[in-house]
């Protein structure tokens, strides 16, 4: 048996969740994902419309911190719809990841042991942190709005029973503030409510999962062809090195053009991600702070959100730390006991464009790295500090 299969098998959880999700680049389910698009798009704007009159009462009245409670949630909800379409549009060069996935972890089979125990370590790397823990950090985030809901209505029973709603909006066109918990409204916006706090999970764990996946794809890859041009120069023939040292290049050539299509896929998804998670961070430290009362929800949706720009720009950050040490594994992958300068010449121009970092940015204007993600931190800190005076 293969220790090496499809990208659906190895990365299980997070193409479930693409499938799912509808964000799947499949050319087979195309018209079906589009179809599921616009359904979910049609069927979420009463809630969007609920949600939009509320912040527009609140605004009336100058209650900024129902506002911001509101746009806390309502700003990744909006997103994952941003997404979903933004996936259907780069399908084809999203199916070309997925393609070269399947390309590279077929390859790998053939293989000998050390190439297959630095694929194995890559592997699990991705499959603990890309994917379950990220699917944890996701899942206890959004899952905690309906289970306090409903745990605070169970522990309200012996007393007098209250309702209460996932996400608390006042009823359209209603004065009564109390309209929202009458039969059946209240049930129908639970489960409504519900239903989307699933599919939240689904979009966020089976998308921003598939960018982890692809960075640490590329720094395996990355990995393999060093190896590679390490055991080429172990080969007794000048003829035999060279064609080595041509498949190093052909590999070296594949992975600068999976990096590119990973750049083409995810490009609006960092610039929005930069754009939104300084704001969401900042709301949800003033609505921590600010709120009637200590909100254990918005605290982990703070920390989520944190981590939402951490984990890109560290899988940045380290494809960047990863292709600029390549110049210095193929400098000590013993070029020197060659004799032949039409060789060495190769390896000067391997070299040099290795020397060149391979960064990740969005709208290909701003460099994602941990420098960036300090910086974010810092100007959410200014726009809280700003926002409270």
């Amino acid at each position: 048996m293969k220790p090496f299969t499809m990208f659906h098998k190895t990365y299980y959880v997070t193409a479930l969740f693409m499938s799912v999700g509808m964000i799947y680049p499949n050319p087979h389910t195309d018209r079906a994902r589009i179809t599921f698009i616009i359904f979910l798009i049609v069927t979420s704007l009463p809630l969007c419309f609920t949600m939009l009159l509320d912040i527009y009462n609140s605004w009336l009245r100058y209650d900024i911190l129902n506002i911001i409670r509101h746009s806390t949630v309502l700003g990744p909800f909006l997103g994952g719809f941003f997404k979903m379409l933004l996936m259907f549009t780069k399908r084809v060069k999203a199916g070309e990841l997925i393609k070269e996935f399947n390309r590279d972890l077929s390859l790998y089979n053939d293989l000998s042991a050390p190439y297959k125990n630095a694929a194995r370590a890559s592997i699990r790397n991705s499959n603990i942190y890309s994917e379950r823990c990220w699917l944890i950090a996701i899942a206890s985030c959004v899952s905690l709005f309906p289970l306090m809901a409903i745990c605070q209505m169970l522990y309200s029973v012996k007393d007098v029973p209250t309702k209460y709603m996932i996400h608390d909006t006042n009823k359209p066109f209603s004065k009564d503030l109390d309209a929202r918990f009458e039969s059946p409204y209240f049930e129908f916006m639970f489960v409504y409510s519900l239903f989307y706090s699933m599919w939240y999970i689904i979009n966020f764990v089976g998308y921003d999962g598939f960018f982890g996946l692809c960075m640490n794809h590329a720094c395996l890859k990355m990995k393999i062809y060093c190896m590679m041009l390490e055991d080429a120069f172990k080969l007794d023939n000048i003829s035999d090195v060279r064609r080595a040292i041509v498949k190093v290049i052909d590999e070296q050539i594949r992975t600068y053009k999976f990096i590119g299509n990973a750049q083409e896929t995810f490009n609006e998804w960092l610039g929005l991600i930069f754009v939104a998670t300084i704001i969401q961070i900042c709301t949800c430290m003033y609505q921590v702070t600010e709120g009637y009362s200590l909100d254990v929800r918005y605290m982990i949706f703070m920390i989520v959100s944190v981590a939402h720009i951490y984990v890109p720009c560290r899988y940045a950050a380290k494809l960047k730390d990863t292709s600029v040490r390549t110049a210095v594994d193929f400098y000590c992958s013993g070029w020197e006991d060659l004799n032949d300068q039409s060789t060495r010449k190769m390896i000067m121009f391997m070299m040099a464009r290795a020397q060149i970092p391979i960064i990740m940015s969005a709208f290909k204007m701003i460099d994602f790295d941990m420098k960036l993600f300090v910086s974010m931190l810092q100007s959410s800190y200014s726009m809280f500090a700003l926002l409270k005076s």
